[in-house]
């Protein structure tokens, strides 16, 4: 088996924890790709993929974020991704440092695979039509707390009016990140469904709703008095204008999550988020 491991640099031990890695999976006679370079904003992908494309698994070793980030490349090439945390929270991790004994079920096959649901957020605008996958989230927000005016609507139905600080469009994976904080449900990572949550609506009655996975959400900006912006798993924001329109659907790719442990998804939340208060 032929292995690539992505550590993020940035994370201070990263770098360690993926040679360690690289050790016990080479003991257990795997072949390992380093991948560098991966998580620069800017950089272009082609050649971390090119190496990756060639590997049956991506090792992804960092925070959240990281993994993420690295887990919509793999669904890009279409390959199984195992997280190792090297963060703080790491919910999305399928591995800590100290399970670092479990890598040599990837030689033996012992191994399931979770799969996740994307968003593919199609944008309309004057310079034309832009598409952007998500796994996490998708965050509509003006600068200066500005109250942000919006219209959404389900398919091809008549839009409704919010007004807002924003929004947030959140598959399952990303129901116990931004989507939680502003009110949320937690949703079981592999159910299929999209999470619309408004940030602090200017209403009495605006809550969390959860749609079909298979249902369009169409979202219209009408002139605002600041500047918008859309911002897809915590990347560079992108700046919205009047007129511009988003189309929030499922995505045809899915992203493939290794397990190498028997914890079920209430155990992890447990461990993550309620024993750290």
């Amino acid at each position: 088996m032929k292995i690539a491991i992505a550590p993020n640099p940035a994370k201070k031990q990263a770098p360690s924890l993926a040679e360690e890695a690289a050790r016990v999976l080479n003991s257990a006679g795997c072949e390992t790709v380093h991948i560098a370079g991966m998580y620069e904003e800017g950089v272009p992908h082609s050649e971390a993929a090119k190496l990756i494309n060639c590997c049956d698994v991506l090792i992804a070793v960092g925070g959240d974020g990281t993994i993420i980030n690295a887990a919509k490349l793999a669904a890009e090439l279409n390959k199984p991704l195992l997280g190792l945390n090297a963060g703080k929270l790491g919910f999305t991790a399928g591995l800590e440092p100290e399970q670092m004994h479990l890598l040599p079920k990837l030689a033996q096959g012992r191994w399931r695979e979770e799969r996740r649901m994307m968003l593919e957020v199609s944008l309309y605008s004057d310079e034309g039509q832009r598409k952007f996958y998500t796994l996490n989230d998708s965050v509509v927000s003006a600068e200066l707390a500005k109250i942000v005016e919006y219209r959404v609507a389900i398919d091809d139905n008549s839009g409704y009016l919010y007004r807002a600080d924003g929004f947030i469009v959140a598959t399952p994976t990303g129901s116990t990140a931004y989507s939680l904080s502003a009110g949320g449900p937690v949703v079981e990572p592999t159910l299929d469904c999209m999470i619309y949550t408004p940030i602090c609506p200017h209403s009495l009655f605006n809550r969390s709703v959860m749609f079909a996975p298979d249902t369009r959400l169409v979202v219209d900006i009408p002139r605002n008095r600041g500047r918008l912006f859309l911002t897809i798993d915590g990347a560079a924001p992108v700046e919205l204008k009047a007129g511009d329109r988003m189309i929030f659907a499922r995505a045809r790719r899915c992203a493939r999550f290794i397990k190498l442990t028997n914890n079920n998804f209430y155990d992890i939340l447990n461990q993550k988020l309620l024993e750290t208060q």
